[in-house]
């Protein structure tokens, strides 16, 4: 049947989906493969979310999260938003930068997905980072000077 929800593969995702939940909700799993399966499944929310907004005039947008890092992107604009989880109750930090952009911070990305792979911290020096692969700091002044 055209059009319906075994066509486009959703009912397949679903099933996944009920997987994973199962292994984040599941205490005897480790904590990794229940970090694992929450990050995937907030990817398929925000594939669910890109697919919805589509032909109703709101701008698509896809939201990905990378250890510390929280990505939105708008891809009609080109543009993606890094928020940046920080300890201490402190706000996290937000750029705006170019899609571009990002294709420069992968570097650092994979740092920190390799890391976090081996249970490592992913601490970093945010300012050092992007200062080093984009040549300037988008976080305007967000970072005190310590």
């Amino acid at each position: 049947m055209r059009g319906s929800r075994e066509d486009d593969g959703s009912a397949e995702l679903d099933d996944v989906e009920r997987r994973l939940r199962a292994i984040r909700d599941d205490p005897e799993k480790s904590t990794t493969l229940r970090e694992l399966a929450h990050y995937q499944l907030e990817r398929i929310a925000a594939l669910r979310a890109a697919r919805t907004g589509v032909g109703t005039g709101t701008p698509a947008v896809t939201v990905d999260r990378l250890g510390p890092f929280r990505f939105a992107a708008m891809p009609a604009t080109g543009l993606v938003s890094i928020e940046i989880d920080r300890a201490d109750d402190l706000a996290p930090l937000v750029a705006v930068v170019s899609a571009d952009e990002i294709r420069q911070l992968m570097p650092l990305f994979q740092h920190v997905r390799d890391h976090a792979a081996r249970g490592e911290s992913t601490r970093i020096d945010v300012r050092e980072a992007f200062l080093e692969l984009l040549g300037h700091d988008p976080f305007d002044d967000q970072l005190d000077e310590r």
